[in-house]
């Protein structure tokens, strides 16, 4: 909307009821803060950076946004109005301006460019978003004129007198201004209710216009996040979004209901989810992966066709290709190229494991290089930490690890050589050579022969 309003984003609550340290704006919903659903839906809409009111020496809300909003500081917390009223001169401006709850993480976009629509289209002083939820208990509600269906006024339900009727319309925190009547109006407003706050609400009637209303369809997009239940509820409601999408896309979701999925990831065409699988983070898998049961991904690149059991694997390169059985971790920094293969009970970690190589089971890798084809026997590990600092392993082309070996760093093993099994390697090993690190085997003839004829010693 290259024409779109100012944006003003309201984010100085406490929010007490979250009983948090955490600033609740920065409370995680499907992988990403609350406030950042709301700095986007914002931004598709607008042409110009975001506002944000933030609170008193919130100086970790300021670091989380970062440069994607312009944050102002709202001295004291003394309710919506005041908040309003903290954006300074240079950032008001004629025109419209959008603003919008921070606590308020699930309207769509696409509803708030109708909403803008309906506001012009209407030449209304002030456009409100409001919903009818199932529960309106606690809401401020919305009176209209029976005539011509405008908004009166909203009054908050803790200042209703006792037994006045209170219509199930609610307010949703989602308004659209016309500034040049908002900004003279914000300083008529008063703090005679029973917060003892400056309601933004209580403009409306100074505005010295008409104020309409749009009813949303879905009334889930107005929940606001007050409390850890809220926020339970706003997940489940943007993770079904999460993965109606998907499913729209051509990813198969074998089970929604226990399928876990952010809202940065990105999945491929003919896909498959399975149960009680987790993608979070930054995710991105490219097409024909399947992943799960029981997969937990985290921050992960995958190319196509790509296999994902039960395993964890977390802020790692996939290519194409790649096979990971059951109970695996790759941990931080691992890049496992085309067609490697994982079996099961084994470990990869900050290593680079080259195309078509094999890592089997019971197997632990860590901060090693590993070239094209090289095989890692059951057992085998790279030791990588001398007590004071870590070392890397080098492991070239073709190089078969015999099972059971120990691997001790600096190391460099060269191409085509090979490991005997149960060897502990410790020095460098040429092309082509095999390495053998273990003592050398002794039969002693007739021992259990003997040892069953030695007498038992009477307990003493």
């Amino acid at each position: 909307m290259a024409d779109g309003p100012r944006a003003v984003i309201l984010a100085a609550g406490d929010g007490t009821r979250m009983r948090s340290a955490l600033p609740k704006v920065l409370h995680q919903l499907a992988g990403r803060a609350l406030i950042d659903h709301v700095i986007d839906a914002a931004t598709a809409v607008t042409s110009r950076q975001p506002v944000v009111i933030v609170g008193a020496g919130r100086t970790d809300v300021v670091a989380a946004i970062g440069p994607r909003a312009e944050c102002v500081e709202q001295s004291e917390a003394s309710g919506t109005g005041d908040a309003l009223r903290s954006v300074p001169e240079r950032l008001r401006g004629p025109g419209e301006v959008l603003v919008l709850s921070g606590d308020v993480p699930l309207v769509r976009p696409q509803t708030l460019g109708r909403l803008i629509d309906h506001h012009r289209r209407t030449r209304a002083a002030a456009t409100l978003l409001t919903a009818m939820p199932a529960n309106p208990r606690g809401l401020g509600r919305v009176y209209r004129d029976p005539e011509t269906g405008r908004v009166v006024r909203t009054i908050e339900e803790r200042d209703l007198p006792p037994g006045a009727y209170a219509p199930p319309e609610v307010a949703a925190g989602v308004y659209v201004f016309n500034a040049a009547k908002l900004w003279p109006a914000l300083g008529r407003i008063n703090n005679s209710n029973a917060q003892g706050e400056y309601y933004l609400p209580d403009v409306l009637p100074l505005l010295g216009g008409h104020v309409e209303a749009m009813l949303l369809a879905d009334a889930e997009e107005a929940l606001g996040v007050n409390d850890r239940s809220q926020l339970a509820t706003a997940e489940s409601v943007i993770r079904a979004r999460i993965l109606e999408r998907l499913m729209a896309d051509g990813v198969t979701i074998e089970d929604p209901t226990s399928t876990y999925v952010d809202a940065a990831v990105r999945v491929g065409r003919d896909s498959v989810i399975r149960p009680m699988s987790f993608l979070r983070g930054t995710t991105v898998l490219g097409e024909g992966c399947q992943i799960g049961p029981m997969a937990q991904l985290t921050d992960v690149t995958a190319g196509t066709r790509v296999i994902v059991g039960s395993s964890h694997v977390e802020a790692s390169e996939l290519g194409d290709g790649v096979v990971i059985g059951s109970f695996n971790r790759v941990r931080p920094g691992s890049v496992l190229a085309p067609g490697v293969s994982m079996g099961t009970h084994a470990e990869v970690k900050n290593s680079h494991i080259g195309a078509g190589s094999r890592i089997n089971h019971l197997s632990c890798v860590l901060d090693s290089d590993l070239g094209e084809q090289v095989n890692v026997g059951a057992g085998a590990v790279t030791c990588n930490f001398d007590g004071s600092g870590k070392h890397r392993t080098v492991i070239e082309d073709g190089v078969f690890v015999g099972t059971n070996s120990t691997l001790v760093a600096p190391l460099t093993i060269h191409r085509d050589a090979y490991v005997a099994a149960g060897s502990i390697v410790n020095e460098d090993v040429p092309e082509g050579a095999l390495a053998v690190g273990r003592g050398r085997q002794r039969n002693v003839e007739g021992w259990s022969a003997r040892r069953r004829n030695r007498p038992v010693k009477a307990p003493g």
